[in-house]
């Protein structure tokens, strides 16, 4: 059935029912992915995502239900199932139906060129992108990674309050990761691009870019276990941002899952440091001009100058606080709760190339690669522990490669000891509806445990 229609038919039912407010959540998806492995297809998948939410307050309560199948019989499934959920729920914060009048900027998140790739032209990708990968050094022992993936996705939301919104958006990237060796040591390290743009995807550049790093940590020990200023690379930057995110959600603090409660307009982090939430970012890969729950998204400074400016906000969390939402409500799924995340992500970049970096730096280490953000990370207090790669700096230069070592800190202390920024902004693949990005950053002191 049509989605508009099967909406129209929905909602009549509602309102007959006893609901007050109601809403649909559809989306509508297609995802594809080849993995290559020795110029064969390792792994191939094209997979379609559909699915739609009803909610509905009944009773004052708000009550929600789920369908992959838009019939008749979910239809009557969809009503019977809120209803039920409404009446369970003893939860005794209010949720909200959104249909406020708002402007919603133009954001273009949808390449039709690109949905004009057909898969043997990914495929092509990706082959070629492996051969690449080979061709760059005698010393490439094999290439254990090569992905080309690409995703469309459409949301529309509709409730009984006038919101009608749609938005579409795609992407496609591509990842390599190299292993090489000599004198039986061997190293292994990764390149990826994320864009809308498939003729933005340079095979060779990428190649060349993990066979580099990949040869570039031969020959490497550990250090003396000590403090050290740290420069931490751009990419490694953004993926410790996207571990600690959590904590700049209301619902974490409201929950005292971060330790950020009472410090809105206090200082938390260096006056260099501003962290920017940009939905409207241009061929930003996590751009949207409404979040989930159909507010209007809008840039701001979470964090302007050192101080913390805002929470990020849905609507529940917002009236809690009594404050208005601040367009980060998001869906993990049509499936899933209502909760809170970023869009684009990321600490405003400085005006310091690399290099430069390493000369304001003097001596320390170039931390470019860490392991264990998963397990190593304490998302409430902020301590990590983490194995690591890089480089020992001396008198403004790489004196050598680093490996066999533990970085251990506090994200809270070096986002107030971050001294200087690079000009190197570098985004992640995007998670969700995130996308993390960061510039290099030097931090006065870290501990580092080494031999």
């Amino acid at each position: 059935m049509d989605i508009k229609k099967f909406r129209d038919i929905l909602f009549q039912r509602a309102k007959e029912e006893g609901f007050t407010d109601y809403e649909i959540y559809f989306v509508n998806g297609d995802s594809f992915r080849v993995s290559i492995y020795e110029g064969e297809i390792d792994q191939y998948s094209v997979n379609t995502d559909i699915g739609l939410s009803f909610r509905g307050l009944f009773d004052g309560k708000m009550g929600y239900s789920y369908t992959e199948i838009l019939d008749d019989e979910a239809l009557e499934m969809l009503i019977k199932s809120a209803k039920e959920n409404a009446l369970a729920i003893e939860d005794e914060d209010v949720e909200i139906i959104y249909g406020e009048k708002n402007t919603y900027s133009n954001v273009d998140s949808y390449n039709e060129e690109l949905e004009k790739v057909d898969a043997s032209k990914k495929i092509d990708l990706a082959m070629k992108l492996e051969k690449e990968a080979k061709e760059q050094s005698d010393k490439v022992k094999s290439i254990d990674d090569c992905v080309v993936a690409s995703g469309k996705g459409e949301r529309y939301i509709s409730n009984s309050k006038g919101l009608d919104l749609s938005h579409i958006s795609n992407m496609v990237y591509a990842l390599v990761s190299a292993v090489v060796e000599e004198d039986g040591k061997v190293n292994t390290a990764y390149s990826f691009k994320a864009t809308y743009d498939f003729n933005e995807i340079d095979t060779k550049r990428l190649a060349e870019e993990a066979v580099t790093k990949a040869l570039s940590y031969m020959g490497a020990q550990s250090v003396p276990t000590g403090k050290y200023g740290v420069i931490v690379k751009n990419d490694v930057m953004a993926d410790i941002l996207e571990t600690f995110s959590g904590i700049f959600s209301a619902y974490s603090v409201q929950k005292e899952l971060s330790l950020l409660k009472g410090k809105l307009k206090t200082k938390i982090a260096s006056d260099i440091v501003t962290l920017i939430d940009d939905p409207l970012m241009e061929k930003g890969l996590a751009s949207i001009p409404f979040d989930d729950e159909g507010v209007a998204t809008y840039t701001k400074a979470v964090i302007g100058e050192g101080i913390l400016n805002t929470y990020l906000y849905n609507l529940k969390t917002a009236k809690k606080d009594g404050v208005e939402s601040t367009g980060n409500a998001s869906k993990a799924s049509y499936a899933s709760p209502i909760g809170t995340s970023p869009s684009n992500f990321y600490i405003k970049p400085g005006n310091n190339d690399i290099d430069e970096l390493k000369k304001l730096l003097g001596k320390g280490l170039l931390i470019t690669e860490v392991q264990g953000l998963h397990s190593g990370a304490n998302t409430v207090s902020g301590d990590f522990s983490l194995g690591a790669k890089g480089f020992l700096i001396k008198n403004g230069l790489i004196e050598r490669p680093v490996e066999q070592i533990t970085i251990a800190g506090n994200f809270y202390k070096i986002l107030l000891d971050i001294v200087d920024l690079g000009s190197d902004l570098k985004f992640g693949i995007p998670s969700g509806s995130s996308c993390f990005g960061s510039p290099s950053v030097i931090v006065k002191e870290m501990s580092v445990a080494g031999k």
